[in-house]
């Protein structure tokens, strides 16, 4: 991301997962800016929502961005199918001028994928701030 001399201005981190990318981030691009919002796509037992991924609390978060100003950054730890981050970028649409992603990982098979990413990881990751299941 640095390489490419984009740098926003606004960073949003998808709860829980994304959580502790976005702060690191914000750390190191000096950004103060940052807000989390709560998606679901998992039950508690990991089991895939047949729903599809959900606000959990509304994406309330937005109601701040200046439109005319905002170069949104949204960070998760994994792009799974995709349905999160697509949930997520239509909700801020109307809420920021420019919107990149990036994710420490991403599946080979997702829809809508991450601008910057770490690795392709096809098998489930245990991240060293999460629980083994």
């Amino acid at each position: 991301m640095l390489a490419s001399g984009w740098k926003p201005t606004a960073i949003l981190g998808i709860s829980r997962g994304g959580l502790i990318a976005a702060a690191m981030l914000s750390y190191m691009l000096d950004l103060r800016l940052i807000q989390a919002v709560r998606v679901e796509h998992y039950d508690d037992h990991n089991n895939r929502l047949a729903s599809g991924a959900r606000f959990v609390d509304g994406p309330q978060p937005f109601a701040t961005l200046n439109v005319s100003t905002e170069r949104l950054l949204i960070v998760d730890d994994i792009v799974d199918t995709g349905e999160t981050l697509k949930l997520v970028c239509q909700a801020v649409d109307d809420h920021a001028n420019e919107i990149k992603v990036a994710a420490l990982y991403i599946r080979s098979n997702q829809k809508h994928t991450a601008d910057w990413y770490w690795k392709v990881e096809d098998e489930w990751v245990v991240f060293p701030w999460a629980p083994e299941n």
